[in-house]
């Protein structure tokens, strides 16, 4: 249930200064009537140091920096939000319609069954240890099953239980499962405490369940954990609309890999223009004693309330013009960056992956291999890999797009061959395919509108909404600049600046298709017979071409003697790496096999028998398709 922002403004303004009396009250302190002003509630003090707000409506200290507001109040006395907004409403005669409140909606999904154990004796002896008290587990309904284990109850914005997570009451070793769901309900990415937040507030985003607890004990309540680890990003998309509605978005996760990969890729998505992040070191002096600090939890533990706070309060503001002090910048080991493996051996060998943030120029003749190319490598093994995609292809229908990627998705012991070139795959493949698949491959399905300003809108839609990180435009030639043959040059160099510029705003990849310039004859192309603007391919990272082996390479080049002048290429295609920017390794060259029958590159067996996740089976190895004599080889 989304409640605008407006109508909750609209009451607080005309419940008005009344709040802070009614606050003052409930926590029995005594307020400066003329200057709303009180001793904090949230910490000792002798001083009034909480300052009623007139313009937000809420009370702020100036000691501790703790908020709060009438809506806070209600929460504290045990409503949730919608429950709180509803009082409220109810108090100030704004109208709205609660009918979703506690609603059921979804037909199919297993809800989880509440588990009610009024002994919570262990969870309160352990968090008690991590320093989150039990007012704190109240206010989230924190409870403990029968086997002495923490739930953590996920309900979503219309106080409907959803999802239900369990950890032991103890401390947890390496080797020992930390976290699970309710065995026999279904699971939704929602945001734990979803259900008692203020969309007119800062959102603060942490990585899992205690550190939420732990900023809700230092006194900021409008926290969030996300639900299934620092790097499953599915929460964005469920909760989409939720999360439109906030103004500014804090993010605190770990002091690890998986916390800065977190930052890196959720930032782009939920907006720059909003984000702010609390940047923790990794070590801490504190009364004179040095501690490592890897969560929130360890900082609440370690140096108490107003320290978590105060880390909150000065989020550091992500810069609007990119530039930083070069001291500031971390050395990073390229090996750890995010990226996508190829699947060719010998090409990641240069390589070692496809970074996130980069564009790459892939090039070739006609039937040379770059269908095959984008098929195989940039669609097929992202995906494989765990990665979203998208594809924008101005030349090849879909349903042909369709049959020959699924041909390299399932295999050549998969494929029938029909009337000796018609390949045909078996129906129960196609349908696990399909399964696969699904929600991970996104198709440009506007053919009235092939203008650079559209495409690029839809790829920051998806980028943002549905997570996708690998982009192919094939290619360059069918996408509208809006340009006249005067200054097409000018354009294209601006579409690929785009294209560089999003995908290090969005940390993603882009592999952009150019065909080459005309040239006489059928030869290996050269980075200069790229067609287009010469600046493309200074802009990009990766530049390669594709060229397929002719005949006549294949049989090689015999003088008078017999002796080859020009030994025999042994393989199907070659690529040639033009550029490569991330790792330097450049202008070189290697063979790989085409397998006819399963549209896939290949190096040894094991590449060509490579079965993607969605195939479970265990199969005996195929054999070498040079001795296949199926009649498509």
């Amino acid at each position: 249930m989304l409640i605008p922002k407006e109508l909750i403004t609209k009451a607080k303004d005309k419940l008005g200064d009344e709040a802070a009396f009614r606050i003052a009250e409930y926590f029995d302190v005594e307020l400066d009537e003329k200057n709303l002003k009180c001793c904090c509630f949230k910490h000792e003090e002798t001083a009034p140091s909480m300052i009623w707000n007139p313009k937000n409506k809420s009370f702020h200290c100036f000691g501790c920096s703790a908020n709060f507001s009438i809506l806070d109040l209600y929460m504290e006395q045990g409503l949730t939000f919608v429950e709180a907004i509803e009082k409220l409403f109810e108090e100030t005669g704004i109208k709205h319609r609660f009918g979703e409140k506690g609603m059921k909606v979804k037909r199919d999904y297993k809800y989880p069954k509440p588990e009610i154990n009024t002994n919570r004796k262990n969870v309160e002896e352990y968090l008690a240890l991590r320093k989150i008290s039990k007012e704190t587990l109240d206010y989230c309904n924190v409870q403990e099953d029968i086997h002495k284990n923490i739930i953590f109850n996920y309900y979503n914005s219309n106080d409907v239980l959803m999802l239900m997570k369990y950890r032991p009451a103890r401390k947890v070793s390496k080797d020992e499962t930390k976290i699970w769901c309710q065995k026999d309900a279904d699971t939704i990415p929602l945001l734990f405490n979803m259900n008692r937040i203020d969309p007119t507030q800062p959102l603060l985003i942490t990585e899992g369940c205690i550190d939420c607890l732990s900023a809700i004990e230092a006194g900021f309540k409008n926290v969030v954990s996300v639900p299934f680890g620092a790097n499953n990003y599915s929460w964005i998309e469920e909760n989409w609309e939720w999360l439109e509605q906030f103004d500014k978005i804090i993010i605190w996760s770990d002091n690890d890999d998986a916390g800065f990969q977190m930052k890196q890729n959720i930032i782009p998505r939920l907006g720059e223009w909003r984000c702010y992040v609390v940047e923790m070191p990794e070590e801490i002096r504190w009364e004179d004693k040095k501690y490592k600090i890897n969560d929130i939890n360890v900082l609440l533990y370690r140096c108490g309330k107003e320290e978590v706070l105060n880390y909150i309060n000065n989020a550091s503001e992500i810069p609007v013009i990119h530039v930083k002090d070069y001291a500031d910048i971390k050395k990073v080991d390229f090996r750890k960056l995010e990226g996508v493996k190829s699947g060719i051996k010998e090409l990641d060998k240069h390589i070692y992956k496809f970074f996130f943030g980069c564009v790459n120029i892939i090039t070739g003749l006609s039937g040379g291999g770059k269908s095959v190319f984008i098929d195989h490598v940039c669609i097929a093994e992202p995906i494989n890999q765990g990665y979203k995609c998208f594809i924008f292809s101005g030349e090849l229908a879909e349903d042909q797009f369709k049959r020959w990627l699924d041909l390299v998705l399932v295999g050549r012991r998969h494929i029938k061959v029909i009337d000796k070139h018609i390949r045909d795959i078996d129906e129960k493949m196609q349908e696990k395919v399909n399964e696969w698949i699904r929600g991970k491959l996104y198709v440009y399905d506007n053919p009235l509108d092939y203008s650079a300003d559209s495409i690029l809108k839809k790829m920051e839609e998806l980028v943002r909404k549905k997570g996708v990180k690998v982009f192919v435009l094939d290619n360059l030639m069918m996408i509208d600049l809006s340009c006249t043959f005067e200054n097409i040059y000018v354009k294209e160099k601006q579409f690929v600046n785009r294209l560089v510029n999003f995908a290090k705003k969005y940390n993603v990849l882009i592999h952009l298709v150019i065909h080459p310039r005309k040239i006489e004859g059928i030869r290996r192309l050269t980075k200069l017979d790229i067609g287009g603007s010469g600046s493309s391919t200074n802009l990009a990272h990766y530049v390669m071409g594709i060229h397929r082996v002719t005949p006549k390479e294949s049989e090689g080049i015999q003088n008078k003697k017999g002796e080859f002048v020009v030994s025999p290429n042994p393989y199907s295609c070659m690529i040639d790496l033009f550029k490569n920017r991330p790792t330097g390794v450049q202008d070189r060259d290697f063979g790989i096999h085409f397998d006819n029958a399963s549209y896939r590159f290949w190096t040894d067996i094991e590449s060509l028998d490579k079965q993607f996740s969605w195939d479970k089976e265990k199969y005996e190895p195929l054999p070498d398709p040079r001795d296949d004599k199926l009649p498509f080889n």
